[in-house]
């Protein structure tokens, strides 16, 4: 794996947006849990995030099509709507932008 599959080149990260969030839990932070992926909060966090308009943004498995390796603290605002179409239809952001024409706007300096 190179970093590129690991990390956001400059200008182009979901944070920097303003649209993407890392999470952890105490767990991790105890190191009790080597990764927020591996906790009961992961598990809660997978199953009801799209109800307030987030998803895993790069879920196991997926990187074929995401470019990124799984990131299961890494969650991507897209809208309640949205958010519960990508989940229905078990798509990634990719898939789904392109089902559905739609091109993210990418802004360049």
């Amino acid at each position: 794996v190179t970093a590129s599959g690991l990390v956001a080149k400059p200008g182009s990260s979901e944070h920097q947006l303003g649209l993407g969030v890392d999470l952890t839990s105490q767990s991790v932070i105890d190191k009790k849990r080597m990764v927020f992926g591996d906790t009961d909060e992961y598990k809660w966090v997978a199953k009801n995030a799209y109800k307030y308009g987030f998803i895993l943004r790069y879920p196991k498995n997926r990187s074929d099509i995401t470019g990124t390796a799984n990131e299961p603290w890494h969650l991507r605002y897209v809208g309640k709507d949205v958010a519960k179409k990508i989940v229905e239809k078990e798509w990634t952001f990719e898939e789904y932008c392109l089902y559905n024409n739609v091109m993210p706007k990418v802004t360049k300096k």
